[in-house]
C-alpha cells in the first residue's frame, strides 16, 4: 500500500466504479430517482468512514516502524551478543483497536531491563564472582567450609663427609589438619548500587602431629592429636558500591572495603609443650581461630558478559595494623609481652563460568594470595623480622551453581592447592537465600 493522498484516493475510485452502471441497473429495477439518491449518500457516508480508517492504520503503521538507521542494520542488532544488564529488541503484539499512544508506552516500558529478567543461574555466577546481591535489599547465606592440611618437614642436623656421606640425626615431622568453618553472612541494599555486609565465622579445628626419633630410633613415629571444637573467629564488615553497570564496552566494576576485627582467639602466647615420649614432638596447648589484629582489605572485582560465558576478575590488598600482646612466646614457663605485626597482602584471581540453563551454570577460577613476612617486637627492643613468614598461596577453584528457586541457591566449590602454603584441598558449599 502506497502512503500519502494518492493511496488513499484509491480507496474510494475502487468503491465509487461501480455506481457507474447503477443507473441502468435502477431504471431496470423501477427504482425512483430518490432512492437512488438516498443509496448513493449512504455509500458516500460507508466510504468517508473507511477512508478515516485507513488514515489511523497508516499513522499506527508509522510509529511501530523502526528508524532507517535500524533498518539499514538489522543484523547488528540481531548478532549483538546480550548482556546482563541489555535486553535484547522487544516484540510489541497489538490488535488493531490498541491506540497508539498505548503502543507507543507498551514498547518504551519493555526496553527496561531488571535483573529478574536475567536467568538465576546468570544471577547466581555473577552474585558469586562479584559478592554483591543487587537483586533483593536483604539476603542471608549460611556456609559450610572444610580445609585439609597435610605439611611434611624434614629436618638434618649433622654434616656431610666426604661431600656423599651425612653424619648426624634425619628427623621427619608431619602435620595433618583438618579445618572447619560455619559462615552466616547477611546483606542488606539500600539501593541498586550500595551494599553493607557482616560475616561471622565459627572454626573448629583437628590437628594430628608425627614426630620420628621415639627413644632415639629414626625409624620409630610418635603422634599426638588436638581437637577443638567450633569457636568464634574473627568478624568482619564491609561495604561495597557499584562503579560502574556494564554495558556493551565496559563490565560491571564493584568496589568494596572491609574491616575484620580480632575476635577470634590469637595464636600469640600460646604455649608449646614437648612430648614426654618424644624429644622430638612438640604440640600447642590449643588452637587459634583468629590472627589477634585488625585488618582493613579495599577491593575491586570485575565481571563481564561476553555471551555465552561470563568473565570475571577480583583484586584486592589487605592491610594489618600492629598491636600489643601481654605475651607472644611459645615457651612453656616463659611470658614475653610485646607487638605483632603481620606482613600485608595481596589478593588476585580471574575465572570464567557458563550458564548451562536457567538453573544450573559451571565455572573455573583461580586465586592468589601473596602475603609479606611478619615481625615482632619485644617490649623495650625493635622490630625484627620472622624468618619464613612469608606465604604464597595459590590454588584452582571449579564451582557449581544450583537455583532451588527464584529465592534460593545452592553452591558448592572445590578447591585445590597448588603451593605449600595451600591447603591440599578445601571443600565448600554456600546456601544463599533473598528475601
Amino acid at each position: 500500500m502506497k502512503k500519502g493522498g494518492r493511496g488513499v484516493s484509491a480507496w474510494p475510485l475502487a468503491l465509487l466504479a461501480p455506481l457507474a452502471a447503477m443507473p441502468l441497473q435502477a431504471g431496470a429495477a423501477g427504482k425512483s430517482v430518490a432512492q437512488l439518491e438516498k443509496e448513493m449518500a449512504v455509500l458516500q457516508a460507508e466510504n468517508q468512514s473507511l477512508e478515516q480508517r485507513i488514515q489511523q492504520l497508516e499513522s499506527r503503521l508509522a510509529a511501530l516502524a523502526p528508524s532507517p538507521q535500524a533498518a539499514t542494520q538489522p543484523m547488528a542488532t540481531a548478532t549483538q551478543p546480550m548482556t546482563r544488564s541489555a535486553p535484547p529488541a522487544a516484540t510489541v503484539l497489538a490488535s488493531t483497536t490498541t491506540p497508539t499512544s498505548d503502543v507507543t508506552q507498551t514498547t518504551s516500558a519493555s526496553t527496561i531491563r531488571t535483573v529478574d529478567d536475567v536467568p538465576k543461574s546468570v544471577e547466581d555466577i555473577y552474585q558469586t564472582a562479584s559478592g554483591f546481591f543487587s537483586s533483593s535489599k536483604f539476603s542471608i547465606e549460611p556456609s559450610f567450609s572444610y580445609s585439609y592440611y597435610d605439611v611434611h618437614e624434614m629436618t638434618l642436623n649433622g654434616f656431610l663427609a666426604l661431600d656423599s656421606i651425612f653424619l648426624g640425626n634425619i628427623n621427619i615431622d608431619r602435620i595433618k589438619s583438618d579445618t572447619y568453618t560455619f559462615d552466616v553472612t547477611t546483606r542488606y541494599s539500600p539501593t541498586p548500587r550500595l551494599q553493607f555486609d557482616i560475616d561471622v565465622p565459627m572454626i573448629g579445628r583437628d590437628s594430628t602431629y608425627f614426630s620420628g626419633g621415639v627413644g632415639g630410633s629414626s625409624t620409630t613415629l610418635s603422634q599426638s592429636q588436638l581437637s577443638q571444637a567450633p569457636k568464634l573467629g574473627d568478624v568482619s564488615a564491609g561495604i561495597s558500591y557499584k562503579l560502574v553497570q556494564e554495558d556493551a564496552d565496559w563490565p560491571d566494576i564493584v568496589g568494596s572495603i572491609r574491616v575484620k576485627a580480632p575476635t577470634g582467639k590469637e595464636p600469640y602466647g600460646i604455649k608449646v609443650r614437648t612430648d614426654p615420649n618424644n624429644d622430638n614432638l612438640s604440640v600447642p596447648d590449643s588452637m587459634p581461630t583468629g590472627n589477634g589484629l585488625w585488618a582493613a582489605t579495599a577491593g575491586m572485582s570485575f565481571v563481564k558478559t561476553i555471551d555465552p560465558a561470563v568473565v570475571f576478575a577480583n583484586l584486592g590488598y589487605t592491610y594489618y595494623f600492629d598491636r600489643h600482646f601481654n605475651d607472644i612466646s611459645s615457651n612453656a614457663n616463659q611470658q614475653v609481652p610485646g607487638s605483632i605485626k603481620l606482613g600485608n597482602s595481596w589478593q588476585l584471581g580471574a575465572g570464567v563460568a557458563f550458564a548451562l540453563n536457567d538453573r544450573i551454570s559451571l565455572g573455573m577460577s583461580y586465586s592468589q594470595q601473596i602475603e609479606q613476612g611478619s615481625q615482632t617486637k619485644v617490649d623495650g627492643g625493635s622490630w625484627q623480622g620472622i624468618t619464613g613468614s612469608d606465604a604464597n598461596a595459590a590454588s584452582i577453584n571449579l564451582g557449581l551453581t544450583f537455583a532451588m528457586s527464584r529465592h534460593f541457591s545452592i553452591i558448592p566449590t572445590v578447591s585445590f592447592g597448588l603451593t605449600p602454603d595451600s591447603p591440599n584441598y578445601s571443600l565448600s558449599v554456600r546456601f544463599p537465600y533473598q528475601f
